[in-house]
């Protein structure tokens, strides 16, 4: 059988659509993902992928703008993740501390330890 061009050049094209599509450059980042995981992890809480970690932070944003209690997001957190209670909470504060400053002051008392930022005087 002689040599067709045709035959080789449509897989070629195809590892070479998949090389382009898995090297594009990922989506802008938001500059506080970073100082999230790494207050998750002196917080002693590691997710083998931190943009699960960073999704369900926003979620937790997302249940705030609509007046969830942080005691009631952080037994949802330890439901939806491994994470003990004390640790879904260091999550929330966590969350709030990083992305959403305006609710900070604003958890409700069962859950006072949540911010991990500096002490409330």
């Amino acid at each position: 059988m002689p040599f067709d061009g045709t035959m080789r050049s449509i897989p070629c094209a195809v590892l070479l659509f998949a090389a382009a599509l898995f090297s594009a450059a990922p989506a802008s980042a938001d500059p506080n993902d970073g100082a999230f995981v790494d207050a998750l992890a002196r917080g002693g809480i590691v997710f083998p992928a931190p943009n699960a970690a960073i999704s369900i932070a926003h979620s937790v944003c997302a249940a705030l703008d609509q007046s969830n209690k942080s005691s009631i997001l952080a037994m949802k957190v330890m439901k939806e993740t491994d994470l003990s209670m004390k640790q879904s909470s260091y999550f929330i504060g966590a969350a709030i501390s990083a992305y959403f400053p305006q609710y900070i002051g604003h958890t409700d008392n069962s859950t006072r330890y949540l911010n991990p930022g500096p002490p409330l005087m």
